[in-house]
């Protein structure tokens, strides 16, 4: 584990104090009402800051009561003259308009509060006020903007030592980091944000935070970091009594069991979390309960319970237009349909499905068209700014010209003097810039030496190269005649041994092994050459020919070593179709794919071979259901000498160059090649070649 972690996990012991003081979730309409009673009796500073926290509690639930009690602190600190936090009740305002939806009024208040917040050196609010900012443009997609405020937020933050902010602006950072796939820096910064929070040791703060780490993890598919963080959010929601986040966890610790094939668990703990959310009458969060639940429930075969749990996840989101969840809920009844071999309701949630997923891409296209609508405001209102900041500009320089006026007569009586000091200032800037060129000169010209000699090495080590690669050829050469013909012979005299019979059976599976080892150098010393001679530039030589022909010999010639394995060698489909292409180079690519389905394949499997015409392009597909690649294998697919983690079922050799020389091959006929597969699922290699053969340059 990560040292973020393993500090993490240090700083935990900070809770048992936060557990033992902890009360129920209804403080906050406790502190409401002490909050409304001191700003009753307080004045000054005391009444503004009381303000504060009165808007910061209702900016959830009530966000114009956040901009009612805001507005009144602000007018408070003008009057007050206050320099520090005067921004803040702006910051709040910005946020409440935020939760109204209101991005426009959202961006004007946290602008001026930035703007304030500069104008007075309060360093906390301006730092408060990037956050926000950032925020903002990261809801609209404006992610480098974003990331700017981000970073200028972080180090404001730093530099003050004030580490409640530092855990917001890490928070923003790893949703940033995630949205751009960078998983290690998201991850590293929600660690961060949860060190802090823990420190800070506030109950509903920390349980946030571990619900967003373990949602981290939970798309990332590392169900372990995820149960963990979601059991630490579980056990703090547990002692200060919170029970929607609490259920909101059983649910997300039930999918995550679902994913590790835990079903009685995620039935479990799933039902309590659902329970709850029902007992609370939480709509916002029953269509994904209820979803979780159906998919517990198809998995465990129960699909009478599983379908009445969809068909509810289908009624709720419908009731509150949550166009996810509906079209998860017809996408679940679909694959239920399938299987209960209800070819009406098949069609039907298909349908829905299929228009939701339509309805949401034009939804997205509609967020995108407000995005720029958005940033087109903000930069109207930046121009804005700009123009008045050039209005105050040129005020300021009309003042300036009147001084100017007011200075004239002694500017003309000190001229003369002014005059000889700039010239005297030009001739020692004119020698020093001289003496400046002389240097570079010099330096230029030592800098022409050193690359001339380096030329001169490099030529020399080019020879070296040139020579190495004479070398190689010759290699090359021996291994292709010194090499195979001894080990032809081997093989051929174990052939013959084998075919005069009348050995004893030790000597038989000795004759054996040597023909085995013999063959496996052979095809070694062939994977070596073909390699050897497609690094050189050879053209394809394009011929034309029926593709659907060649299939059917390519089934033919593997047929028999498919069925030593008892594996079922067989054409999904094929097009009588003439091709323009190196029928060698195709013969070499499919020899290679259809070698290695066969041998990584277990007995009574089945290998398929397919050839298509697509949008003018060749596609051949070879499928098995062998033992599949991972994530690790993919990296490295077609490198050569790279063994991959799947292993030969029957003992046979595996030299790691066949898919190098696929990959070479392909390539030479401008295809592509496209690789479909997960570890215990088989394999699926689909390439793409242009029919009519180009030169490849």
């Amino acid at each position: 584990m990560c040292n973020n972690c393993l500090a993490l996990k240090k700083c935990l012991s900070l809770l048992g104090f936060l557990i033992l003081s902890s009360s129920l979730s209804a403080q906050n309409i406790e502190l409401i009402k002490i909050l409304k009673e001191k700003v009753s009796i307080a004045t000054g500073r005391e009444k503004f800051d009381a303000l504060n926290d009165l808007a910061w509690e209702y900016r959830a639930s009530y966000p114009d009561s956040t901009i009612y009690y805001a507005q009144q602190a602000f007018s408070l600190g003008k009057q007050l003259q206050l320099t520090t936090n005067l921004s803040e009740p702006l910051n709040f305002i910005g946020v409440a308009y935020d939760t109204k939806g209101d991005k426009i009024k959202s961006y004007e208040f946290y602008d001026k509060a930035l703007k304030l917040g500069k104008q007075y050196n309060d360093s906390l609010q301006v730092a408060f006020s990037n956050n926000n900012l950032g925020r903002l443009f990261f809801e609209q997609g404006m992610l480098p903007r974003a990331y700017d405020y981000f970073i200028t937020a972080q180090l404001i933050f730093e530099n003050i030592n004030n580490p409640s902010g530092l855990a917001y602006t890490y928070q923003s950072l790893a949703r940033l980091y995630k949205s751009q796939g960078d998983k290690n820096k998201a991850e590293n910064n929600y660690l961060k944000a949860n060190k802090i929070r823990v420190q800070l040791a506030n109950p509903p703060d920390i349980t946030s935070a571990f619900i967003q780490s373990g949602r981290f993890y939970q798309e990332e598919n590392q169900q372990d970091m995820a149960q963990y963080y979601f059991r630490l959010a579980d056990s703090i929601a547990n002692s200060i009594h919170d029970e929607i986040n609490l259920a909101e966890v059983k649910t997300l610790i039930a999918k995550s069991f679902l994913l590790e094939n835990k079903i009685a668990d995620a039935q479990r703990i799933g039902a309590d979390g659902l329970k709850v959310i029902l007992k609370k009458n939480n709509i916002r969060m029953q269509p994904q309960a209820f979803l979780i639940m159906g998919e517990i429930e198809f998995a465990a075969n129960n699909i009478a319970a599983a379908k009445k749990h969809f068909i509810e996840a289908l009624y709720i989101s419908s009731k509150i237009n949550d166009l996810n969840s509906k079209m998860d809920s017809h996408y679940n009844l679909w694959k239920l349909s399938e299987k209960e071999n209800n070819r009406t309701a098949e069609l039907e949630n298909m349908n829905q499905y299929l228009l939701l997923k339509d309805s949401i891409n034009d939804l997205d296209l509609a967020r995108q068209v407000e995005r720029f609508q958005f940033e087109m405001q903000i930069g109207k209102k930046e121009q804005q700014y700009e123009l008045l900041k050039l209005t105050q500009a040129r005020t300021d320089a009309n003042l300036q010209q009147q001084k100017l006026q007011n200075l004239i007569l002694v500017i003309v009586t000190s001229f003369v003097t002014l005059l000889v000091v700039v010239q005297w200032l030009n001739i020692k800037k004119r020698r020093a810039i001289n003496e400046k060129l002389e240097a570079q000169n010099k330096f230029i010209e030592n800098q022409r030496r050193e690359i001339v000699a380096q030329n001169e090495t490099l030529s020399g080590r080019n020879q070296q190269l040139s020579d190495l690669d004479h070398e190689k050829d010759t290699l090359m050469q021996i291994v292709a005649h010194d090499l195979r013909s001894p080990l032809n012979r081997i093989k051929g005299l174990s052939d013959l041994m084998q075919l005069e019979g009348n050995l004893p059976e030790n000597q038989k599976n000795y004759v054996g092994m040597i023909a085995h080892a013999t063959q496996s150098g052979l095809d070694l010393i062939t994977d070596l050459l073909d390699v050897h001679m497609l690094e050189s530039s050879v053209v394809p030589n394009y011929t034309s020919f029926d593709i659907s022909a060649f299939m059917l010999e390519k089934l033919h010639d593997f047929t028999p070593a498919a069925d030593a394995k008892n594996i079922h060698l067989h054409i999904s489909r094929v097009e009588n179709e003439i091709v323009s292409l190196d029928e060698d180079y195709l013969h070499r690519i499919l020899d290679n794919l259809v070698t290695n389905a066969i041998k990584f394949s277990n007995p009574h499997s089945s290998v398929q071979l397919g050839a298509t015409r697509s949008n003018g392009s060749l596609v051949i597909e070879v499928k098995d259901q062998g033992q599949g690649f991972s994530e690790s294998d993919k990296n490295q697919l077609f490198q050569k000498f790279k063994k991959l983690s799947a292993r030969p079922t029957a003992g046979e050799s595996s030299n790691g160059l066949g898919l190098a020389i696929v990959k070479t091959l392909v390539d030479r006929l401008n295809g592509s090649i496209e690789l479909v597969s997960a570890p215990g699922k088989g394999s699926q290699f689909i390439i793409h070649m242009p029919i009519q053969g180009k030169v490849h340059g």
